[in-house]
């Protein structure tokens, strides 16, 4: 007897969204690192690049690269609008059962996301930050950074050594989406929805090329906006 193939659940899919702004030197080996991490998955990958007009050659780069890569997919902002309208636009644009989202620099490991995958599915999660075992900043950034992270925590009670690495649900995308808020920052949104999160510790990387563009001006604009965000 033959099975029933009308009783065969489909495969799930994921979409890793990817905010681009000069990150031209590491998008090759990004592509390569992301596919060969989520081969063994055997779920129906997306890379969805969103270039927030990037000055360098990284839009030309991707679309080259999208000939050779059937998971790639490019959104093109027209004017800079930062990393987290970039994030926004991408979750906007998904479809996927789960959605990651992950710097374009190598900072966060191509190599994590299916122990995020694992973790979600295994604790029946909404989402699943990756979460900063190691001090990667400078002694000023640091001090920035966690000032405005016990802000955050007060507010909505963020993970310690949570970001923008992170893996959600169809649930936790339209939760968040949801709030249509002027400002949008990712990590505050998703604890504001109060569904169920977990937690998986990483190491994360040194930047391999280049350094960052944010001055530390542009980290306090960003800080205050975010924190807006939450009050909206």
């Amino acid at each position: 007897m033959q099975p029933d193939s009308s009783h065969v659940a489909p495969k799930k899919s994921l979409t890793v969204v990817l905010p681009v702004y000069r990150n031209e030197a590491s998008i090759a080996e990004l592509v390569t690192r992301l596919e060969q991490a989520c081969a063994p998955l055997d779920i129906g990958l997306e890379l969805l690049f969103i270039d927030d007009a990037s000055p360098d050659n990284a839009y030309e780069l991707i679309h080259n690269l999208k000939s050779r890569h059937r998971t790639i997919r490019i959104i093109r902002h027209d004017h800079n609008r930062g990393q987290q309208e970039a994030i926004r636009s991408g979750l906007k644009n998904s479809n996927s059962d789960y959605v990651a989202v992950m710097d374009a620099d190598l900072q966060d490991p191509p190599e994590v996301i299916p122990r995020l995958y694992r973790e979600i599915t295994i604790r029946q999660a909404n989402a699943v930050f990756a979460v900063r075992s190691n001090p990667y900043q400078s002694t000023g950034r640091m001090t920035t950074s966690r000032v405005f992270k016990w802000l955050v925590r007060q507010m909505v009670n963020l993970p310690r050594g949570a970001g923008c690495f992170v893996l959600m649900d169809r649930a936790m995308v339209h939760a968040v989406l949801g709030f249509e808020t002027k400002r949008f920052y990712l990590p505050g949104l998703i604890c504001k929805a109060k569904l169920t999160i977990s937690t998986l510790a990483v190491e994360r990387e040194q930047r391999p090329q280049g350094s960052s563009s944010y001055t530390s001006a542009m980290r306090l604009k960003t800080a205050l906006s975010n924190i807006k965000c939450l009050l909206e």
